[in-house]
């Protein structure tokens, strides 16, 4: 992977409200800029890191959206999380020095890698705060991924991911009855421990009934109080 470093990649940052530049000041993100790389733009299907690889570094996704992926020694490939921008990926790499699973880029996408050696400097310059705020989402989005998947009932599990979903993409100031799903229908199953039918058929039976309009990578919310009562376990 190739990574781009600029004086000035934190000042124009699109992303920068919601990660570790979310407090700083002009000239502090010059500062922060020189601390952190920017992955050049990866396409669909690329790898930002691979199981196994050795690494000091963790990143905060800068644009576009990644999924992680386990395979096991047997060969079955599980979709363990989709990450949005502004979202801590790779940190799990700090226990041993090396990723336990691959990142792969669904879109057109960026990545800023930041040293785990650099954290008491981001604490120095003023960023420590949203550091911690990045690592307090994180777990606080895989303790409702979990609660999610112990869901007995189908469309409490899709319902669920889409409410959380909605949580993830209003922290950004999107729009949070648009939902982009740029991943495929089967990675979705297989993140939710679904049968891809069994996915289908219940999206089918909320387009039916009028709850979701689908599109190409878009899923329009239109009664979104609906599939908030379908999730409910969610606090």
């Amino acid at each position: 992977m190739d990574l781009v470093s600029s004086d000035s990649q934190c000042t124009l940052c699109p992303t920068r409200s919601v990660c570790t530049a979310r407090d700083l000041d002009e000239a502090q993100l010059t500062l922060l800029s020189s601390k952190i790389d920017t992955s050049a733009v990866l396409q669909k299907n690329d790898h930002l890191y691979r199981h196994g690889d050795r690494t000091d570094s963790c990143y905060v996704v800068r644009s576009g959206v990644f999924k992680n992926v386990v395979v096991t020694a047997l060969g079955e490939e599980y979709v363990t999380g989709f990450h949005y921008p502004g979202e801590l990926i790779g940190f799990s790499a700090k226990v041993d020095g090396e990723h336990p699973d691959s990142a792969v880029a669904l879109t057109a996408s960026t990545a800023c890698r930041i040293a785990f050696c650099e954290f008491d400097g981001l604490f120095s310059l003023g960023a420590g705060s949203a550091l911690l705020k990045l690592l307090a989402e994180r777990e606080a989005n895989d303790r409702n991924l979990e609660i999610n998947l112990r869901q007995s009932r189908a469309e409490a599990r899709i319902a669920g991911f889409f409410v959380l979903l909605m949580r993830r993409l209003k922290r950004l100031g999107y729009d949070t009855t648009s939902l982009p799903l740029p991943m495929s229908r089967t990675d979705l199953a297989n993140h939710l421990g679904l049968t891809l039918e069994c996915l289908s058929r219940e999206l089918g039976k909320w387009k039916k009934a009028g709850v979701i309009a689908t599109e190409k990578s878009v899923i329009r919310l239109i009664m979104p109080e609906e599939l908030s009562t379908l999730a409910c376990h969610l606090s």
